[in-house]
């Protein structure tokens, strides 16, 4: 009917224009130029009303505009209107109401979910899928709809971003504009549908409401409630066992390794290969392939609301070499075809029971290279982790630097044959450094360029390991900030990941933030042609190579008395003495910590100064691993070696003992009083923590001050 009559008019109106024309009089355009605003038009026949396309929902203070969502409305879409109406409070002051489409339709309204209001939007639902969503005006009509689970929740908090200024940085932190009139133009219609229909990531501090509004469905290491439409599920969130890795779940090695050793891997020699919880099952078994079954279906009974179940390897590099292994291994052309015929078993058992679960399974270290006969049955999904690949460089523009040791294939390689097989694609990619997370870990842009090469590949579900264990010393909150944009969005532009970045900064770091980015920008500087994986230290990282002046003059100040009574002088000014100008890392280090006093001084309170403080951890941990390049102890063995040669002295040889004793505490003790002050700040803000105790691994009295920090953190 609204089409009907919205022809009748266009007709109408295009007679009028003819009849204007035929009697000489001029055809008048309504269409407003670029930059006249739509409300100072006026209409051409004074009788008739023109509605406005400006959406005034609230002018100083005063609304005259309803929230309506459906009588009936999924749980979540009630959720919805909710915090529509809560964020449009804190923004204007002013509380709209809340009103079901069971009541009579009035020009103002702003329709959120599924109504009966329906048929005047036009709206195709089937396209929208349980997530997508359409927001768009008619008129005065503002609509935020979506898919009923959680389309339209997340058509909420992308107009109140997108439209209002609002920002969601942190789990802790939000930008929330004032405004007593919210005017807005109209709003075409803006269709966002999600590449990734499975987002995950495990960055702690894991918070369902910021995972929601920021578009995460994970519901493994998030627990997403049905009021925000719940999410994906595997059964558990340990990464040891009902999440990866998940044989030793299904056939634990100390329950059975004593009365059947024939279920585990062995080498050609038959010797079972491991002795531990992650020792390898042999694939080709027949008993294993039975008790992995029975524990799949025993998961699925426990926990009916999962969407995955994990049948994967567990964390090793091994494989089984039985003769039965060995010769599926050599006709899939490696390991993966083994794995794949052992999972699609499992499948075929489970699909006509469960058949919306999928079995996940993983392509890693051995399995990691696409099979070339057996082909993942239509409830498999191939999980693919690319652990070993470089984290810095994106996966496509860089092929040379890592190949598999099995296949000799780089990542991409391996990725788009894969792809190439049609199955359904998963990936597990890293975020983190596992062994130092406050260190800097410069893989930022890469994210941008993988999640967009595994969008091309047709990935469908993602998942980043983060820092998992603690909050994070270094950049975590912004890369998961940036990850959580990337899954949703894996094709926006460079010039849109740099606002995403800056955005951020500004509102995390406040008024200082551009000496955030300074740093930032000068971290990747420092990291340009070096490559690494998920584990980098100083040496891989930076160039640490500090060039010495061996025949520099010995500073006036120093005598005799210097090296015979060393512990009476203050020897810092001369730490760097024989260094020259190449001291790349020191001067790196130097700016980086002017930069973030430059930032602190700006900070508005305490939780902006604490949180740019946190952050300045990396650089403090860096200068562990520098100082202890450094070698205080060479500058100063120079001066004394030195001095010794212009004035032998059988003093000074005598004291040689006592000086050389000295030097190395001087190091030992400068490296001391680094790591105590590090120490303290990590324990002060939780980095390196096991979520579940407030310390470290060690207290204080028992750590190890001469390490680098990553000997105090507990990984898991």
């Amino acid at each position: 009917m609204a089409k009907k009559l919205l022809s009748m008019l266009l007709a109408l109106s295009m007679m009028l224009t003819v009849l204007a024309a035929c009697n000489n009089e001029p055809v008048v355009d309504e269409t407003p130029d670029d930059g006249q605003q739509q409300e100072d038009i006026q209409p051409n026949d004074p009788g008739n009303e023109v509605v406005s396309d400006v959406l005034n929902l609230v002018v100083d203070g005063v609304s005259d505009y309803v929230i309506v969502r459906g009588e009936n409305a999924y749980i979540s879409e009630v959720t919805a209107s909710t915090e529509l109406q809560k964020y449009l409070k804190q923004i204007s002051g002013v509380e709209i109401p809340i009103v079901t489409d069971a009541t009579a339709p009035v020009e103002k309204e702003i329709v959120v979910g599924k109504t009966n209001r329906e048929a005047d939007g036009e709206f195709n639902r089937d396209e929208l899928g349980k997530e997508g969503f359409i927001i768009k005006s008619t008129g005065s009509k503002l609509w935020l709809v979506g898919g009923e689970q959680r389309g339209t929740l997340y058509s909420v908090y992308s107009f109140l971003e997108e439209y209002l200024g609002v920002r969601y940085y942190h789990a802790t932190l939000e930008k929330v504009p004032e405004m007593k009139t919210i005017e807005l133009d109209k709003i075409e219609e803006n269709k966002q549908i999600p590449v990734f229909s499975a987002r995950l990531s495990d960055w702690v501090p894991t918070n369902p409401e910021w995972s929601v509004k920021q578009k995460i469905n994970d519901n493994t290491h998030v627990k997403l409630s049905e009021e925000v439409g719940g999410g994906i599920a595997y059964p558990g969130q340990s990464h040891g066992g009902e999440f990866v890795h998940s044989m030793q779940f299904f056939v634990p090695f100390f329950q059975y390794i004593d009365t059947h050793p024939e279920y585990f891997a062995v080498d050609k020699n038959g010797n079972i290969r491991g002795n531990g919880s992650w020792t390898q099952v042999c694939l080709s078994n027949p008993d294993v392939l039975q008790l992995t079954i029975d524990g799949v279906r025993k998961m699925l009974a426990e926990k009916p609301y999962v969407n995955y179940i994990s049948v994967s390897e567990n964390d090793s590099r091994d494989t089984c070499q039985c003769e039965k292994c060995a010769q599926t291994d050599a006709e899939e052309g490696g390991h993966a075809g083994t794995m794949l015929r052992f999972v699609n078993a499992v499948a075929d058992n489970i699909k006509d029971d469960y058949p919306d679960v999928k079995i996940d399974a993983l392509a890693y270290y051995a399995t990691i290279d696409a099979p070339t006969i057996t082909k993942p049955r239509e409830n498999v999904i191939v999980r693919m982790a690319p652990i070993e690949q470089c984290i810095i460089h994106g996966t496509e523009e860089c092929q040379e630097w890592w190949t598999s040791q099995y296949t000799g294939k780089s990542t991409y390689q391996m990725l788009k044959e894969w792809s190439e097989l049609g199955c359904e694609l998963s990936i597990w990619d890293y975020s983190t450094n596992f062994d130092q997370s406050p260190f800097p870990y410069p893989a930022l842009y890469s994210l941008k360029k993988d999640c967009k090469l595994y969008a091309d590949m047709n990935v469908t579900s993602i998942f980043y390991q983060g820092d998992s264990y603690s909050t994070t010393g270094e950049f975590g909150e912004l890369r998961c900030y940036l990850l959580a944009k990337l899954f949703w969005d894996p094709y926006m532009s460079d010039e849109e990941f740099e606002y995403h970045i800056n955005d951020f900064l500004e509102g995390f770091y406040g008024e200082g933030w551009q000496y955030i980015r300074a740093y930032l920008d000068d971290l990747m500087k420092a990291v340009e042609g070096k490559h690494t994986a998920t584990w980098p230290d100083v040496t891989e990282l930076f160039d640490t190579k500090i060039k010495r002046d061996k025949d520099k003059p010995l500073p006036e100040e120093i005598t005799l008395d210097h090296f015979i009574n060393p512990q009476n002088y203050d020897w810092k000014p001369y730490y760097n003495y024989y260094n020259i100008s190449e001291d790349i890392l020191g001067n790196f280090i130097n700016t980086a910590y002017e930069n973030f006093a430059k930032a602190e001084a700006l900070a508005k309170d305490e939780a902006e100064l604490q949180r740019i403080q946190k952050t300045k951890i990396q650089v403090s941990t860096l200068e562990i691993s520098y100082l202890k390049n450094l070698s205080i102890r060479g500058n100063l063995m120079n001066l004394y070696y030195s001095y010794a040669k212009l004035y032998p002295s059988t003093e000074i040889d005598a004291a040689s003992k006592s000086f050389f004793d000295f030097v190395a505490e001087e190091h030992n003790s400068l490296i001391r009083e680094k790591n105590s002050a590090l120490f303290d700040e990590m324990l002060k803000y939780g980095v390196g923590a096991n979520p579940a105790n407030t310390n470290l691994r060690y207290p204080k009295e028992q750590a190890d001050l001469l390490a680098i920090p990553e000997e105090w953190i507990p990984w898991h």
